[in-house]
């Protein structure tokens, strides 16, 4: 017993090292300096930190980035995703080996490590479990950040913007803080996958719409009963060929079973183009042609 304890301690500490050198913590003043404001954050590449949107929101540039085992260097937000909580910095001189996004979506149950800053405690690390999928997150402003990945790793103010590692080492989430005290969150590295390397190009993140608003509901068709997105309202009935109780199947030949999935196919190249939505409507398919616009609100 004493021989398996011991090897799986070895393996903590060893998957705790190994991580965090590629992790940093923020600090910054915002632009009257009558505030400042602290949180965690993770090398993404060579000379880039990524961390959450509100860590460096209100702060004035350069802020101090301070990578473990190193001196203190400054950084400068090149993008940021206030929808999704994301955002990148760049630190000219940052130096150590990037953390990889993991590919496979994570699964309920398993063994996670939450590293950070929090309360300004750096080189922190909280062993827990993947203890829910696909949550949802309410922002002040309505914003809803989806299929965000619950754990019960201990993540406190100034864990915001740390990685959420697997036993490989790998990201599967990064940390941010839940709807309550006790419940922690963290965007999943789908999400992250998705968004950054647009911050990095771009500096924002560009969104389509076509003018609905949707909800997930169960649908019984032609594969059994699973989860389906329902037209909820249409925001111009007479110029749009979708009618709200339209189930969508498919947008351009991407399929749809999640809200994440319309918003990650009404993307920056779909802005002004005309989209084939493959939809059923009274119990039969049809696909209609939509044209996509910039999205201006929480309307997709």
């Amino acid at each position: 017993m004493n021989q398996a304890l011991q090897a799986i301690n070895d393996e903590l500490t060893a998957l705790i090292g190994s991580v965090l050198p590629s992790t940093v913590t923020i600090e910054g003043y915002s632009k009257d300096l009558s505030e400042d404001s602290q949180g965690s954050g993770w090398m993404y590449a060579p000379d880039l930190v990524v961390t959450n949107h509100h860590v460096i929101e209100g702060l004035a540039d350069p802020m101090t980035v301070s990578p473990v085992g190193q001196a203190s260097l400054m950084g400068a937000v090149i993008g940021s995703d206030p929808e999704n909580d994301i955002a990148v910095i760049r630190v000219k001189g940052l130096a150590g080996s990037p953390l990889v996004l993991e590919e496979q979506p994570p699964r309920l149950g398993e063994l996670c490590v939450a590293i950070g800053s929090p309360h300004s405690y750096r080189e922190s690390a909280s062993l827990g479990i993947i203890s829910g999928l696909s949550r949802q997150i309410r922002l002040s402003d309505g914003t809803v950040i989806e299929e965000m990945i619950q754990t019960d790793a201990s993540v406190n103010p100034g864990n915001s913007g740390g990685p959420l590692v697997n036993i490989h080492g790998r990201i599967v989430g990064m940390n941010t803080m839940g709807p309550a005290e006790t419940v922690n969150m963290a965007i999943p590295a789908e999400t992250l996958n998705a968004v950054i390397p647009e911050l990095v190009q771009h500096g924002s993140i560009l969104r389509a719409s076509i003018g609905i608003s949707i909800s997930l509901i169960t649908h019984s068709g032609s594969d059994g009963v699973t989860q389906a997105i329902r037209v909820r309202k249409v925001k111009d009935t007479e110029q749009s060929p979708l009618l709200s109780g339209d189930i969508l199947l498919e947008i351009n030949g991407r399929r749809l079973a999640r809200r994440i999935d319309v918003i990650r196919a009404l993307n920056r190249d779909s802005v002004d183009q005309r989209l084939e939505v493959l939809i059923e409507r009274d119990g039969a398919s049809k696909t209609v042609e939509v044209l996509a616009k910039a999205r201006t609100s929480n309307k997709l």
